[in-house]
């Protein structure tokens, strides 16, 4: 289960999460299940039959017990007892990779999967999981490949119906993943209309099939799977608000300015469409008054959100755009406030502290500095694997006078990569300081042009531009 931090950090890319959330696969074995703690006969053998969980599969539960115990050699005695019993269970091999991948032991995983892929040829799990596994990465070649042999095998197989169901539905959802990184619309939706058969109540695909038929301009056959996928899970966005995203996806990527504004105009009727339908909803508040805020529509963006406020007091992520807009209204008080009521409502957030910290640091108040170098220092602390947080680790402990501990936060960001706008606005300012203009202006056009999220500090950094000498 996501934690508080982890499902609110993200307030900021919310168009950006909106089009994962659309084109996100269903999350898969070594992802998902790798997380628990608990090692269960559902994990091992929940694809093969209906009912793992029955005392018939005891000797399942029993090589769970042993391998718990450190007893791997039993447990693969028992693995392969099990599947003697019942020949629908996978390869005992298979089971094991599953039993090492689930705790973490990839490298014996991926060797348990390479004697079942030599061993029973025919099987397409194993090509399924290693594909997963390179999806995740980013391994896009790797994985069509794997995918494209997965699939070939499932076409085949016969040995159990309900695998192969899954394996039409694993294969199918995890290449489309990689073609519509591709911008392959057509061969993603072939795949995902394979998907929904194998799986007609899946909301997800759904979802995912309106993104593609959006992205080659089948707008209202688009809408109208957003449409089927709400009717499954209600807790989805309202189809207005995943049309919206789409359009804002096309004017992204447009090539021109016309093209790129008819997109807009379509995303915000269908914003403005949302909102009057359900002008509380949590999601349709928090993505409309953020596409405003992106779109430089700061006045639209702070009457909605103070409607969102009445409506959902308790939404850190209203809270947190609420604080944005305020800021970038030169509302510095009010923006302190609403950062503050984010961290109360979700502690720990990674925005609300990074942009809090920045505030509070330009503040004349002792107090003020010394509670930003607090946020900055745990903010670090709880993501010492994210660029901006050491970045801004890095601007607040400088600003303080500790250049030794700023020096070693900013070289650790820089070398962690992907920096959001502000993060590169606080780079080109040390750049700018150290008369590296030509470097800090290919940084600021950089994050000018840059789509993705809210740039709070954009003035600042349209006026820093226009500063640094040519």
């Amino acid at each position: 289960m996501a934690t508080t931090t982890d499902r609110y950090h993200l307030t900021l890319h919310l168009a950006p999460r909106l089009g994962v959330a659309l084109l996100a696969v269903t999350a898969m074995l070594i992802g998902a299940r790798a997380a628990t703690a608990q090692i269960t006969s559902e994990a091992l053998i929940g694809d093969a039959v209906s009912d793992p969980d029955a005392q018939r599969y005891s000797d399942i539960q029993e090589a769970i017990r042993r391998y718990q115990n450190k007893d791997v050699l039993g447990a693969q005695q028992f693995l392969e007892a099990a599947k003697r019993k019942d020949d629908r269970l996978p390869p005992a091999d298979l089971m094991l990779a599953k039993l090492y991948f689930l705790s973490n032991q990839n490298e014996s995983g991926l060797r348990a999967l390479e004697i079942t892929a030599r061993d029973v040829p025919d099987d397409p799990e194993p090509y399924l999981l290693l594909a997963d596994q390179a999806n995740r990465q980013g391994q896009a070649v790797e994985a069509l490949a794997l995918y494209d042999k997965a699939i070939a095998l499932t076409d085949k197989y016969e040995a159990n119906e309900l695998r192969k169901r899954k394996f039409v539905i694993r294969g199918r959802a995890g290449r489309s993943t990689v073609l519509q990184r591709w911008r392959d619309w057509e061969a993603a939706e072939k795949d995902i209309r394979a998907w929904i058969e194998a799986d007609p109540d899946e909301a997800n695909a759904h979802n995912r099939l309106g993104a593609v038929l959006f992205m080659q301009g089948r707008e209202q056959d688009g809408y109208d799977s957003f449409t089927k996928a709400k009717g499954i899970n209600d807790e989805l966005p309202s189809p207005f608000v995943s049309a919206a995203s789409m359009y804002q996806q096309l004017a992204a990527s447009a090539e021109d300015t016309k093209t790129a504004d008819t997109y807009r105009s379509k995303a915000q009727k269908a914003f403005q469409e949302a909102y009057k339908k359900n002008p509380n909803d949590e999601t349709t508040l928090v993505a409309y008054s953020e596409w405003l805020t992106r779109n430089g529509k700061l006045d639209e963006a702070a009457s909605v959100l103070t409607a969102a406020r009445k409506a959902q007091p308790d939404s850190p992520q209203v809270a947190l755009l609420s604080g944005v807009v305020a800021e970038m209204t030169g509302k510095m008080d009010e923006a302190k406030t609403h950062y503050n009521r984010t961290l109360t409502l979700a502690p720990g957030n990674r925005d609300a502290s990074n942009l809090l910290a920045l505030l509070l640091i330009d503040s004349e108040d002792s107090d003020d500095q010394a509670r930003a170098e607090q946020l900055a220092r745990i903010n670090q602390q709880l993501n010492q694997n994210n660029a901006d947080a050491n970045i801004t680790l890095a601007w607040v402990l400088r600003k303080r006078g500790n250049g030794t501990e700023a020096n070693r936060a900013y070289q650790n960001g820089l070398r962690l990569g992907a920096l959001n706008q502000d993060s590169s606005l606080i780079v080109a300012k040390l750049l700018a300081e150290q008369n590296r203009d030509d470097v800090a202006r290919n940084i600021l056009e950089g994050a000018l042009k840059n789509q993705q999220g809210i740039f709070v500090h954009r003035n600042e950094a349209e006026a820093l531009l226009a500063g640094l000498k040519k």
